[in-house]
């Protein structure tokens, strides 16, 4: 093969023809020059979408996995730098349309405990104890996360701030507790 020829350290020495057949056929090595050659410029294409540091390096690290799972569809009529910035664009679409959709949820989840509580004062002891009793189920770490969302109104960066933790950390141990609470009041709801 042509990459075993030529030494590889320098991309300009490869065309994106050569680089992308080497990529399918699965060179440890070309994909090492698509690398160090784009992650720095994925990194800040995707920080310039998502504006955070920890989310854009973990859509980048996705960006490059992908690339790696997908290699055998390489398209040699598209340069790898199109590859890559159409994968990475993709990629933080996705991630943010789930992230609109999991706010957006979230919400609805308040809204609809804040309209339950409204629709009968007689229950909304009743409703904020089961709630509570809810939380109280949560694991501690994962506790303290939702309550500082929920009952100081913190945003996803100063909790993460505050527990020296990522805003992924954050977004994931939120998502979780909402699915328990979610879960548990589904399951009451449906013994009733």
């Amino acid at each position: 093969m042509l990459l075993r020829k030529q030494h590889m350290s320098d991309k300009s020495i490869l065309s994106d023809k050569q680089l992308i057949d080497a990529l399918r056929g699965g060179s440890h090595k070309a994909f090492r020059i698509v690398f160090d050659n784009y992650k720095k410029r994925v990194y800040s294409f995707l920080y310039g979408i998502l504006h955070t540091h920890s989310d854009a390096e973990e859509l980048t690290q996705r960006v490059f996995v992908k690339v790696w799972d997908h290699k055998e569809k390489l398209n040699q009529e598209l340069s790898v730098q199109a590859y890559i910035y159409k994968i990475a664009k993709n990629i933080a679409l996705n991630f943010l349309r789930d992230k609109v959709y999991r706010l957006r949820l979230e919400q609805r989840l308040v809204e609809r405990f804040d309209e339950t509580v409204e629709e009968a004062d007689m229950e909304e002891n009743n409703m904020k104890q089961y709630i509570n009793s809810l939380i109280i189920k949560i694991p501690e770490r994962r506790r303290e996360i939702f309550l500082l969302r929920y009952r100081q109104k913190m945003s996803y960066k100063e909790i993460a701030e505050r527990l020296q933790i990522t805003e992924n950390t954050v977004d994931t141990q939120i998502r979780n507790s909402l699915r328990f609470i979610r879960e548990q009041i589904g399951k009451e709801l449906a013994e009733k």
